[in-house]
C-alpha cells in the first residue's frame, strides 16, 4: 500500500492541478504518519515502519560487546555447525536472537523444549532443502536472486551443497558469545562462549 500509494502520488501528481496535487500529497503524508505512529505506539513492526526494538541494546562502555546468542546445530557425532540465517524465514535472524536473549531463559523447561524442538525441525528442514537441487528458497520468491539482502548482510553459508552438513541434526545449542572489540579486531577467534541452552531430540 505504501509503495503503490507513493507511486500513484508521483504519477498522478503530474496530471493534476497544483491544488489537487498538494491535496493528494497531504493525504499521502497523513497516511504515512498514521501508519508510522501506529507501528511505534503499538510496538508492532510493519515494514518499512518499525519501532526497532531488536536494536535497543545498551552500547558497551568498556570495549566488551554485549553477549549475543549464537545457534548451533549438533549431529549424532557431537559436531557443531552454524545454521544458515534463511532457515528461520519468515522470521529474521535478528528478531529470533533478540527473542532468545530476552525470553528463552524465562520459560519453564517444557516450554524451552518446545522451542528447541521447533528450531531443530526448522534447521533440519532447511538443511534438506539446501542439499536439494533447488537449494534454499530465496526470502522473496518473486525477485529470487534479486531479493534485497537483510540490513545485517548475513552470509548465505548454505548456498552450495558442499558447505551443508550432510548428517541430520539431533540437537541444538544456544551459546552466549561476547568479545572485546579491540582484541577481536586482531584475532577473530577471541570470543568467550557460554552455553545457555542445550536441546537434544
Amino acid at each position: 500500500m505504501f509503495v503503490t500509494f507513493g507511486l500513484l502520488v508521483a504519477v498522478l501528481g503530474r496530471l493534476l492541478s497544483a491544488t489537487a496535487r498538494r491535496r493528494l500529497t497531504n493525504v499521502f503524508l497523513l497516511a504515512v504518519l498514521f501508519i508510522s505512529f501506529g507501528a511505534g505506539l503499538t510496538q508492532h513492526n510493519l515494514w518499512p515502519f518499525s519501532s526497532w526494538p531488536v536494536l535497543a541494546y545498551p552500547a558497551p562502555t568498556d570495549g566488551n560487546y554485549p553477549a549475543l546468542p549464537r545457534i548451533m546445530g549438533v549431529d549424532s557425532s557431537g559436531n557443531e555447525y552454524d545454521i544458515d540465517y534463511r532457515a528461520w524465514r519468515p522470521l529474521g535472524l535478528e528478531e529470533l536472537l533478540s527473542w532468545i536473549k530476552l525470553h528463552l531463559a524465562r520459560l519453564d523447561p517444557a516450554a524451552r523444549d518446545c522451542v528447541g524442538a521447533y528450531l531443530l525441525g526448522r534447521s533440519n528442514l532447511a538443511r534438506v532443502q539446501a542439499l536439494s537441487s533447488a537449494g534454499l528458497p530465496y526470502p522473496n520468491p518473486w525477485f529470487g536472486p534479486l531479493t534485497a539482502p537483510t540490513h545485517m548482510l548475513h552470509p548465505a553459508i548454505w548456498s552450495h551443497p558442499e558447505s551443508v552438513p550432510h548428517n541430520s541434526f539431533v540437537g541444538l545449542r544456544v551459546y552466549e558469545e561476547t568479545w572485546n572489540v579491540e582484541e577481536r579486531s586482531h584475532d577473530p577467534q577471541r570470543v568467550t562462549r557460554v552455553l545457555a541452552f542445550d536441546y537434544r531430540q
